[in-house]
């Protein structure tokens, strides 16, 4: 369900439908007081606990006494934000996959379309249950990926797997009937503002070198998804941007600014009067500057992964982005932070772009809605050529 309709209510609507006796809600940590409000508000006269992903992973504690808590209880489990879960690599997920075989009842939660990563379909359906797809993690991948190898002069061969489309309608009618989509359709105006930064003489020197060894390492074969990084990271350090989008923001009312990285935001928050949360801000602190953003005008400044996920902003109508990411899920979360149910404004978003190729490329890649990884492997074969040209 996209963000904004309320995925929290029908959750808690289909629990009530059920004879379970305990619901376990898995949570990224950061949102488990917006997920309490939206409870409160809706109200669930049954025994259940809210639980973040982070203190599963981490407290062995909380894990064993969870254990003994479902014992002969009849469970409903829901994952929020499921996307925190999607690698079966990690031990927030093995422990709630173990939790779930004592379950009744499952049920997944995303704001997000389902996932960006075609393989992460294998294990959110196998958490649901090992049923609707049943094949084990190796038939999937011979049955729906197709294994491409490329080779460099003087380079060993290099392989990845991408998805099918020969079985893709087989895939879909497996899963399809598990699967609830809901979009949102929004009644009011929506502005969107671009705002061009210059790179200061210093970003576009570290900038050009920086380009300048992608492009060496894209003629020679070698890994670069670090080195784009390394470009953003050129492209939004730059204190002379910094001050540029403060003098901005400076003019404008209540309004949310998002950023990529600490130092960036750190630096626009020292030059404006105006709210500052980071991942090092206390998750207690955070809740008190929400409520007293509400009540101010002062700016909010968060940066994108502390932001993104979860929180209702719906009381403010204006986002701006100073920095973007090659994560498009991130930008699409954030961008939903005020585009909601209950909204009473007309929204506007404000980005502030540059002149340096960076951001243009991540910009439309965001919205082709690509990982970095999927621009890669389109575009790696096509040579250091098409990255000069576009950066």
């Amino acid at each position: 369900m996209e963000q904004g309709t309320g995925k929290t209510r029908v959750a808690l609507e289909l629990i009530k439908t059920t004879d379970c006796d305990l619901v376990l809600f898995f949570c990224p940590f950061s949102t488990k007081d917006n997920l309490q409000d939206e409870i409160n508000k809706w109200t669930l006269d049954i025994d259940y606990k809210i639980i973040g992903y982070e203190t599963l992973s981490n407290s062995d504690k909380t894990y064993v006494e969870l254990l003994e808590e479902i014992e002969g209880r009849k469970l409903f489990i829901v994952a929020d934000e499921s996307i925190f879960i999607k690698n079966d690599d990690t031990k927030r997920y093995k422990r709630l996959m173990n939790i779930a075989k004592m379950s009744d009842y499952r049920l997944i939660l995303n704001g997000t379309p389902l996932t960006k990563n075609e393989w992460d379909i294998y294990n959110q359906m196998n958490f649901l249950s090992d049923k609707i797809i049943g094949m084990s993690k190796q038939e999937f991948l011979n049955v729906f990926f197709k294994k491409i190898s490329y080779k460099k002069v003087g380079q060993r061969p290099k392989e990845f797997y991408k998805l099918s489309d020969v079985n893709i309608d087989y895939l879909h009618k497996l899963i399809a009937p598990y699967i609830f989509e809901c979009e949102f359709e929004f009644d009011k105006n929506e502005e969107i503002k671009y705002i061009r930064i210059i790179a200061s003489e210093e970003a576009q020197e570290s900038y050009n070198r920086k380009k300048q060894q992608l492009l060496n390492s894209i003629s020679k074969g070698e890994s670069i998804v670090d080195q784009f990084q390394n470009l953003a990271y050129s492209c939004f350090n730059d204190k002379k941007r910094h001050v540029e989008i403060a003098e901005f923001i400076k003019k404008e009312n209540q309004i949310i600014v998002f950023c990529t990285l600490v130092n960036e935001a750190v630096n626009i928050a020292n030059l404006l009067n105006c709210y500052l949360i980071t991942g090092d801000t206390p998750l207690s602190k955070r809740s008190e500057i929400k409520e007293s953003f509400k009540k101010d005008n002062k700016p909010l400044v968060m940066t994108l992964g502390t932001g993104a996920y979860a929180l209702n902003l719906q009381f403010c109508n204006k986002i701006a982005f100073s920095s973007i990411t090659f994560d498009y899920a991130k930008t699409e979360q954030a961008l939903k932070r005020i585009k909601r149910m209950g909204q009473e404004k007309d929204i506007e978003y404000i980005y502030f772009t540059s002149n340096l190729g960076i951001f243009n490329m991540i910009f439309e890649n965001n919205e082709k809605k690509r990982s970095l990884k999927e621009l890669l492997i389109d575009k790696i074969n096509e040579g250091s050529d098409y990255f000069e040209n576009i950066l």
